[in-house]
């Protein structure tokens, strides 16, 4: 009897030890599209992937990240034997789903895989324009809030056109696209014209843009990786400089603009968008097939405020605006 309870014991405390997923209803890769250091050092994604986490756990459901720097890889080529290598060693855990964050991870991941359920989210792309969804692929596409953003800058600062910059990147390409697609639809519902989207990977191009803005609004839609030499300009860095210098208001995109200088940001809010995307895997895993879960857009946004900078611009925000803002910036 005794040496049956010694093989017993021996048992439960090898499946406790089991790298954690012994105990789970199953284990779920995410892949991220940017290097390790990147991702963990962008305040904006943090809520995105807490959530996402949360959910996962609440289900006992446990999870390893995989790290691959595709911007980096010279060409398409390079770039679809990175997904290769990734698949391989995402497929070495065996997950019952994967999720993939960003619009390259998709197109030279995700697209690859055939025989695993796949959540994709946090890509800026139509869902169309990267042929989502597929028979093993759905997700939570993020929603758009130019339109409330361009609304809201005409109601407080008369603004008619608008230029946008961010880093050129496969994800900004497709956002761009979009956008200069739907001008005019855009136009018709906030009152402002978009006239260019500038896609820039060095700070100095950064800055000839922003002193050479001719229209009456500038939207940053993001920050990160603008180059100086072989160094990363930081984010607030570069968005108090963009505000001091511009010679129009400035609007952005996510939660650090309107915190670090933009007059205001209406944005996606990241912990719902990571929120979503996490349910849908736990419905796959409880047994709802791929085909049956449609594709969802993010459900909330969030307008954010910098009254400091509105001060600063002599800039008034009518009491009803400032009163539905989720947050002020002092």
């Amino acid at each position: 009897m005794l040496k049956w309870r010694k093989i017993a014991v021996f048992c439960i405390l090898g499946l406790a030890i089991c790298t954690g997923s012994a105990w789970s209803e199953g284990k779920v890769a995410i892949i991220a599209g940017l290097p390790e250091a990147t991702m963990k050092s962008t305040p904006t994604f943090d809520p995105l992937f807490q959530e996402m986490e949360e959910v996962l756990k609440a289900n006992n459901v446990s999870w390893e990240y995989f790290y691959v720097d595709l911007d980096k890889a010279p060409d398409d080529a390079a770039r679809m034997t990175l997904g290769k290598e990734t698949i391989n060693k995402v497929k070495a855990i065996n997950p019952k789903v994967i999720i993939v964050v960003f619009d390259n991870v998709i197109t030279y991941v995700a697209k690859q895989v055939e025989d695993i359920p796949v959540v994709a989210g946090y890509f800026f792309g139509s869902p169309e324009s990267l042929g989502l969804p597929t028979k093993n692929i759905t997700g939570v596409a993020r929603r758009s809030f130019a339109a409330d953003i361009w609304s809201i800058a005409n109601q407080i600062t008369g603004a008619k056109t608008v230029s946008m910059i961010g880093r050129n990147n496969f994800s900004m390409v497709q956002v761009k696209a979009g956008l200069m697609a739907k001008a005019d639809a855009l136009e018709k519902i906030s009152g402002v014209r978009l006239k260019d989207m500038y896609l820039v990977e060095t700070v100095d191009d950064w800055k000839k843009h922003i002193e050479n803005c001719s229209e009456d609004l500038i939207y940053i839609v993001g920050t990160t990786m603008i180059m100086d030499g072989d160094k990363e300009v930081p984010s607030p860095e570069l968005i108090r400089w963009t505000v001091d210098h511009a010679k129009v208001p400035v609007v952005g995109a996510t939660e650090d603009a309107a915190r670090d200088g933009a007059l205001f940001s209406v944005v996606t809010s990241e912990g719902i968008w990571g929120k979503q995307m996490a349910d849908m895997v736990i419905k796959i895993i409880n047994g709802t097939p791929v085909s049956e879960i449609p594709m969802e857009t993010v459900s909330k946004g969030k307008l954010l405020i910098n009254a400091k900078t509105a001060t600063e611009k002599k800039i008034e925000i009518p009491y009803e605006i400032l009163s539905s803002a989720d947050q002020v910036f002092e």
